[in-house]
């Protein structure tokens, strides 16, 4: 079976999670080795569920981010301002400490390790 790319996006892990969940669902024959352990991966390293992730996804591209950065916020899920701007590497321009301090408020209130 062949695949062509249609489009890319930088998602979060855990929407690349639930896609690989619904793909080996509809799966009728076995699960790959390669499909195995990256959802073995994805579910270690997710650290908020889906639910939430997709609110702070649109929440972040509503403030103007871009998909790279918003999926790095979310899969590493910064407890700082400043770690939160050592992820803004790709944003032309870094918003102002207040804006920082809503995404670090949003992240905490949304993801309890």
């Amino acid at each position: 079976m062949s695949y062509e790319i249609i489009e890319y996006h930088d998602i979060p892990n855990s929407l690349a999670k639930k896609i690989l969940e619904k793909y080996v669902a509809n799966l009728r024959g076995g699960v790959s080795e390669i499909v195995k352990v990256t959802l073995e991966y994805l579910d270690k390293v997710e650290k908020c569920d889906y639910e939430k992730i997709d609110y702070m996804y649109n929440e972040l591209k509503k403030l103007g981010f871009k998909e790279v950065t918003i999926s790095m916020i979310l899969n590493i899920v910064p407890k700082s301002i400043d770690e939160l701007r050592t992820l803004l590497v790709f944003e032309e321009k870094i918003p102002d400490d207040d804006v920082l301090k809503t995404i670090i408020d949003m992240i905490l209130n949304n993801c309890k390790e």
